[in-house]
């Protein structure tokens, strides 16, 4: 934590970010677990993406995903008041997708600071965006209503979409509607999620990977509006894919900060294998690094 810091940012493992940034920063990351059958696993520490998407591959049915344990959040708080700092900033995926949030709150009552839980409506990258606009804020000093603030205006400006094979783990997952998905399978389609008042809708559909990438780019450069850009590209693992979008957002739009990392387990569950997501932000939004 960087001197002058007296406030104290906290998510949850649905934030895509890369893990060593994460582990640099010092942004105190509550894990939610999946569990395959009987067998569960804590996200980013017992299971991390790469077995994780070996594991789903091999497995014959989905897994199920739950919100943290609650001592999670209470050592998360604890550890921010016997780090000595005034309070802390908790800020957490979409309120619609999971009850992460309100457990955060439920805990925030009892920590030994001050806490002010945020629901992002996100998840994934665009949550990963908005974490960082409020550790920045942190670390120049914010009080815990500035970090807050910084992180509800990223919030309110960063643009997220996400490209998936089949929305059939959508829908197995209980995130979408069984006729979307019905729509999506039949029409053999590539659709483009978004986020919609933090619930996940089917925004369009393309037919092939090179439109969905096209339409991406498209949506980014829309998004920037001509302003620079701080841009996150989230996938299951798709390595390629995801250079790919680096190639096509390059020549739309002005880069400011390029981030890349794995979708995590939870989201992954969601998403199933294969899916590329983006998350664009002005950088007048985002805080300099």
């Amino acid at each position: 934590m960087a001197s002058g810091a007296s406030v104290a940012v906290v998510t949850d493992s649905t934030a895509d970010l890369p893990r060593d940034l994460v582990e640099s920063l010092g942004i105190r990351v509550v894990p939610l677990s999946v569990a395959f059958g009987t067998e569960s696993f804590i996200s980013g520490i017992t299971i991390d993406a790469e077995t994780f998407y070996a594991r789903l591959a091999a497995s014959p049915g989905l897994p199920t995903t739950s919100q943290p344990a609650p001592v999670w959040f209470e050592e998360a708080y604890a550890d921010c008041a016997d780090d000595g700092l005034e309070a802390a900033v908790s800020v957490h995926c979409s309120g619609a997708l999971s009850g992460t949030v309100q457990l955060a709150a439920d805990r925030a009552a009892r920590a030994d600071l001050p806490v002010e839980v945020v629901d992002s409506r996100l998840v994934g990258g665009a949550l990963g965006l908005v974490v960082l606009a409020g550790h920045r804020t942190a670390q120049r000093g914010g009080t815990a209503s500035e970090v807050a603030a910084a992180v509800r205006r990223a919030r309110d400006q960063v643009t997220s979409l996400v490209v998936v094979d089949t929305l059939d783990f959508l829908k197995r997952g209980g995130r979408l509607t069984g006729a979307q998905a019905v729509v999506g399978r039949a029409l053999q389609v590539k659709p483009l999620l978004h986020l919609v008042d933090g619930r996940v809708e089917v925004r369009e559909r393309t037919r092939t990977w090179s439109r969905a990438i096209e339409r991406l780019a498209t949506v980014a450069a829309e998004a920037a509006a001509g302003r620079p850009v701080d841009v996150i590209v989230a996938h299951a693992v798709a390595e390629e894919r995801a250079a790919e979008v680096w190639a096509a957002l390059e020549q739309r739009i002005e880069i400011a900060e390029r981030l890349e990392a794995p979708m995590g387990p939870v989201v992954g569950t969601h998403v199933g294998p294969g899916a590329v997501g983006i998350a664009v932000a002005p950088a007048s939004a985002m805080p300099p690094p």
